[in-house]
């Protein structure tokens, strides 16, 4: 009884391959296997590809963004003063004087700019599926997904700029005691004229823009009105941030072209152009958890062209070039 019972499973395994090899080979479903190199706007990556079909084809892969720095200019502001130093008679603004202030009291002297650069981090896994309609099988049509994490591109303050980062908090902790009329320090208290100016001028930071809409707290108290100025504020560790954030799984859909380069036909290589749907317009976000696209209006001039090019990508463009060796 067990000798049967073995024949008949190694007949039912010997019949199960013999099928699976006729059908792979008959309809050419994973009867090769490529592995490719790939490069181009979604970065550099590694791909495996297969047929499923005479005229469908399967891709997955990994695609990863080299990281390149962008650096970006951003003005800081004196309350609602003019932007500068020096006015167009080569004058001292209120900045200006106020900077000169800082210096003296604190040795630290703010700078009416600072830089950041902004660093890309986009790591992708993709499905792709190209449709072959043509008996050549070279042009294909193709149709999938890309995925990966939400952030894809962080900004932050350069290093050279951290004095003028700490000269403003300094500053902005001198006027909220001015404005609270508390103590500076240990009973230390500053003239009266100049308690009138530093409350007369304002908070120092990165004006960005205006609220679109009333914002309020967790405790639902208001917190700013619509229309009041959005000031970015360096945070504890004196430093500027932000953050651009999309949706993880990002649909594509494109064309290409691809040939063999080998008479044995083990090298191949295709060109491959599309769009990745971003879908709904990105989140710009501030260190303070403040979204720059969607609860931010009427853009500074620092920040305008960046803001406008932000909320422009809804689909982002692809164009890659791949070259793979058949394995099997």
């Amino acid at each position: 009884m067990k000798k049967a019972l073995s024949l008949l499973v190694v007949c039912f395994y010997t019949s199960v391959v013999a099928h699976s090899q006729f059908v792979t080979q008959e309809y050419k479903i994973f009867n090769h296997i490529d592995l490719g190199v790939t490069a181009g706007s979604t970065g550099i990556g590694l791909e495996a590809s297969s047929p499923v079909g005479q005229y469908l084809h399967v891709r997955t892969g990994v695609d990863y963004m080299p990281q390149f720095k962008y650096r970006m200019k951003f003005n800081i502001q004196l309350g609602d003063e003019p932007v500068g130093k020096y006015d167009s008679n080569n004058q001292l603004t209120s900045f200006g004087k106020m900077a000169e202030l800082m210096k003296d009291m604190t040795g630290y002297e703010p700078d009416d700019h600072v830089y950041m650069e902004g660093t890309p981090s986009m790591t992708s896994f993709k499905f792709l599926v190209d449709v072959l309609p043509f008996t050549n099988k070279k042009w294909h049509f193709t149709v999938g997904f890309y995925a990966g994490k939400n952030v894809v591109a962080r900004a932050e303050n350069v290093i050279e700029d951290t004095p003028t980062l700490v000269a403003v908090n300094m500053y902005n902790n001198i006027y909220d005691k001015v404005v609270n009329e508390e103590d500076l320090f240990m009973g230390l208290e500053l003239p009266p004229d100049v308690c009138a100016t530093i409350r007369s001028y304002g908070t120092m930071g990165m004006s960005l823009g205006s609220y679109k809409r009333d914002i309020f707290d967790e405790a639902g108290n208001l917190l700013h009105s619509k229309g009041d100025t959005y000031k970015l504020y360096p945070n504890d560790e004196c430093m500027v941030k932000s953050k651009l954030s999309i949706n993880k799984v990002r649909p594509y859909i494109g064309f290409g072209y691809g040939n063999v380069l080998s008479r044995q036909k083990k090298i191949n290589c295709s060109f491959d152009c599309g769009v990745m749907y971003i879908g709904k317009t990105p989140h710009v976000y501030t260190h303070d958890g403040t979204c720059l696209t969607h609860e931010v209006e009427n853009y500074g001039r620092s920040i305008r062209e960046y803001m406008n090019f932000a909320k422009s990508i809804r689909v982002y463009p692809v164009v890659n070039f791949r070259i793979a060796y058949r394995l099997f």
